[in-house]
């Protein structure tokens, strides 16, 4: 006890103004304590109730950022031999911390699982469920599957709710472990006790995202629990503030989102349900709105022709979108929140005047001047649902003035090589976890599709794509310019654009911001080049300098050359030295002019002819340890280039 009573007094008094001493004497307690602890937990003759206190110990040390590993083996013989349940659940829990993928003693582990799992004392059945219900061990995972599908027919109803979370737990881990047993724990739907039904639909939540088409059977059983919560037949305990087991629906409808999508069948028959949902929570406060925004979405995310029908009437009991009004015009900031959030979730081809009404619009335009950030944000979101080739310019607009409002996601240092400036791409496909953009990525990957659908002419298009590669800051990857690329590569889709007319427009644009900037790819009267525009600018002289006869190619060549020499960066000259050889492919048979090909000679082969950096130019630290290859690759593109001008002359 006395352990515990200096954790708590630690941990508590970290938050104090002494903070920096408390955490010192912490460490030295910890310091301290580790060397008897060894000995204590090392004595035959110990109490497993002193062993649980050890235990904490070694959580502790943990903590502290101490090598405790050497206590693994006593937190195994503690969840063997714990005679209660805590002395059961301190073994396990330090196992959990202790041990890693691959360990020697994760056989044990599996063994002492096992044996708590095929116990005739329920409790301790909990205990090793509860364990494995935060298992990450993979190699630990496969052999306590049929334990755990075991334990779904067990009297109690806490050991089968806890049997279905481990289960989902093992189907986040590997998929393909649990599916072949979905038939069998769909059965746990049917159960008595609401708290495993509960956790059965938690576990088909996941379930569904992957395999929608192959769980059409659960709808008859969701709708049967729908009916079951919204006539009040679970028990009292269930209700929040009136409202009958909110989470419950609302898994539910979440789960029916996915069976309906696409499938009209499926749709038609969850509507009724769904709608029913909807009526009963208009009666509530509190979790009853969570509910109704779960409906508006599922209606809005089953087959369209299911809102599109419901959108028509002007019958607010027939019609789920007029509920919308009462949140979005609301003084409550919450509430308001919410109603742009329903609106958010309406499908584009489902607004009419039959639910459209001024007061929605007034809403709306509030939203945008509100001093909530939350509530501007999640109107433009709704702007952005909105557009259409009419009200574009303005919603760009405001989307544009956002966008340079958000503040810029923190810049890793060191991000100035090519595989750093993709490096947010190359995380986001090689990361196990889901990328989240920031966002001010979400904000600008809404402009720039906006533009590309509902542009009003090419040279407002190019202004903007400028001026957002100028100024975006470290938002503007790689991946952007290349979603830019793409759009004169294939052409735009929006009806004012003609593709050949945008590549010329941006080959005349390219060249006077070129010429405005003296050639140097330093913008904004920065220190730093723009890497981004800097290569959307050259790839854009490379690609499409020939597009038209209103200049010749030596004018390309000569300007990519003059790049060449007012920017010292490796990474800029590798740009240009490409712009340069593909516009040397396509020059005249007049070939490329000997003062282009004589800046070459003398700016990459003579200068960087050794790995010593020329005169004039200083590398960065993170460029120190790549200088030489950044002179051989410099090298290289030069050579190609000069045998190309040759052949073509």
């Amino acid at each position: 006890m006395e352990f515990s009573r200096k954790l708590f007094s630690s941990l508590t008094g970290t938050q104090g103004p002494d903070s920096a001493r408390v955490a010192q004497d912490a460490k030295a307690f910890s310091d301290e304590s580790l060397a008897t602890l060894r000995l204590n937990i090392s004595n035959p003759h110990i109490s497993t109730s002193e062993m649980k206190e050890n235990m904490l110990r070694l959580i502790y040390g943990e903590m502290m950022g101490q090598d405790v590993q050497f206590g693994a083996i006593y937190a195994l013989k503690l969840a063997q031999s714990g005679q209660t349940v805590a002395e059961k659940r301190a073994g396990y829990l330090t196992c959990y911390l202790l041990l890693h993928e691959g360990n020697e003693l994760n056989i044990m582990l599996v063994n002492t699982l096992q044996k708590d799992l095929t116990s005739s004392n329920f409790h301790h059945v909990v205990v090793a469920l509860v364990t494995l219900c935060n298992m990450t061990l993979p190699d630990v995972i496969p052999s306590m599957v049929s334990h755990v599908l075991a334990a779904l027919s067990h009297t109690h109803e806490s050991v089968r709710k806890r049997a279905l979370i481990a289960l989902r737990n093992f189907y986040t881990q590997d998929k393909d472990l649990i599916v072949p047993y979905l038939d069998q724990i769909k059965q746990t739907l049917y159960d008595s006790e609401p708290s495993v039904m509960s956790a059965a639909l938690g576990l088909f939540a996941v379930v569904v995202k992957d395999n929608a088409k192959e769980m059409k059977d659960l709808i008859p059983v969701l709708i049967k629990i729908m009916q079951q919560v919204i006539d009040g037949k679970l028990p009292k305990g269930y209700s929040y503030h009136g409202t009958p087991a909110p989470w419950i629906q609302i898994r539910c409808l979440q789960i029916m989102a996915r069976l309906g999508q696409r499938d009209l069948s499926a749709s038609k028959a969850m509507t009724p349900i769904v709608i029913g949902a909807l009526h009963k929570a208009r009666q509530g406060v509190d979790a009853a709105f969570a509910i109704l925004f779960e409906v508006i979405r599922t209606l809005n995310t089953f087959h369209p022709a299911i809102i599109l029908e419901l959108c028509r009437f002007k019958d607010a009991t027939r019609n789920p979108l007029l509920v919308i009004l009462k949140f979005a015009t609301s003084s409550n900031q919450n509430l308001k929140y919410l109603g742009i959030s329903m609106l958010c979730q309406v499908q584009p081809n489902a607004w009419s005047d039959a639910w459209w009404s001024d007061d929605l619009l007034s809403a709306v335009v509030q939203a945008l001047e509100s001093r909530d950030e939350t509530i501007q944000r999640r109107a433009l979101d709704l702007l952005y649902r909105m557009l259409t080739i009419d009200n574009s310019e303005n919603i760009i607009d405001r989307l544009v003035h956002a966008f340079y409002q958000e503040q810029d996601p923190i810049e890793k240092e060191g991000e100035k090589d090519i595989g750093a400036l993709s490096n947010n791409s190359s995380q986001r496909s090689s990361s196990t976890r889901e990328y989240v953009p920031s966002r001010k990525e979400k904000v600008l990957g809404q402009i720039l599709d906006a533009a590309e659908r509902f542009g009003k002419s090419e040279e407002w298009y190019l202004d903007l794509v400028f001026d957002l590669l100028d100024r975006g800051g470290n938002t503007v990857t790689m991946q952007t310019v290349e979603q830019v690329m793409n759009v004169f590569e294939r052409g735009a889709t929006s009806p004012a654009f003609n593709t050949t007319h945008l590549r010329v427009l941006a080959v005349q644009k390219t060249l006077q911001v070129l010429a405005e900037q003296e050639y140097n790819l330093c913008f904004q009267d920065s220190l730093t080049p723009q890497f981004t525009l800097a290569y959307f600018a050259l790839w854009i002289l490379g690609e499409y300098g020939d597009d038209a006869e209103d200049w010749k190619m030596e004018t390309v060549l000569e300007t990519l050359a003059r790049c060449l020499v007012a920017n010292q960066d490796p990474l800029i000259q590798s740009f240009v030295l490409s712009a340069l050889t593909k516009a040397a492919l396509k020059i005249s048979p007049n070939g490329v002019p000997k003062s282009v090909t004589a800046i070459v000679r003398e700016h990459v082969l003579r200068n960087h002819r050794s790995s010593a950096c020329s005169p004039g130019f200083t590398y960065s630290p993170q460029h120190s340890s790549s200088s030489f290859s950044n002179h051989t690759d410099l090298q290289q593109r030069a050579q190609e280039f000069l045998m190309i001008a040759q052949l073509v002359s």
